[in-house]
């Protein structure tokens, strides 16, 4: 008799692990800059030269992403002022030259001015990007891509990253 409710008990426990086991979205590391974002994103793929790119959702093909983020490092000695690596990396991995509008963020607990802008290749999207400096220099510019239909999320995506960046 006491079988069946045993049964019934054990398939509401299984039914129930998989919730149970779903954790935060895993620390994400680019360039020496480590960061808990709010939502699930891949592992850091190689996007060329020495850029890395994350894209949420993490199994997302590419121009499937909702948001992304690519990640380009500079040696503090690169020879380019933050405006001369914001348009490099604007142009040679995301693909606009647009004129941003000045925004600013804190990342590394310092306030970071960077640009929002509107992307209109591959895809129409928005973007914004950003320099951060390391304590010994060198320089990591951030490029987050996202969809307009996702522009609440990654906002909050952002807000989240820059929230709990350190090095």
């Amino acid at each position: 008799m006491t079988r069946p409710i045993v049964l019934v008990f054990a398939a509401a426990l299984i039914a129930a692990a998989p919730a149970s086991v779903a954790g935060p979205p895993a620390a994400v590391e680019v360039h020496g800059l480590k960061f808990v974002p709010p939502i699930a994103f891949s592992a850091p793929q190689p996007a060329g030269l020495d850029a890395l790119l994350v894209v949420h959702p993490p199994g997302a093909k590419a121009g499937g992403e909702k948001v992304s983020l690519t990640a380009v490092a500079f040696p503090k000695d690169s020879g380019m002022s933050d405006a001369e690596l914001l348009d490099y990396v604007k142009t040679t991995f995301l693909a606009t030259s647009a004129s941003g509008k000045p925004v600013e963020r804190t990342f590394l607990g310092k306030p970071v001015k960077g640009q929002s802008l509107e992307k209109k290749i591959p895809a129409p999207s928005n973007a914004e990007i950003y320099v951060v400096t390391k304590k010994g220099g060198d320089k990591v510019v951030l490029g987050f891509v996202f969809s307009p239909g996702f522009a609440k999320e990654a906002q909050e995506a952002i807000a989240g990253i820059a929230a709990t960046m350190k090095e």
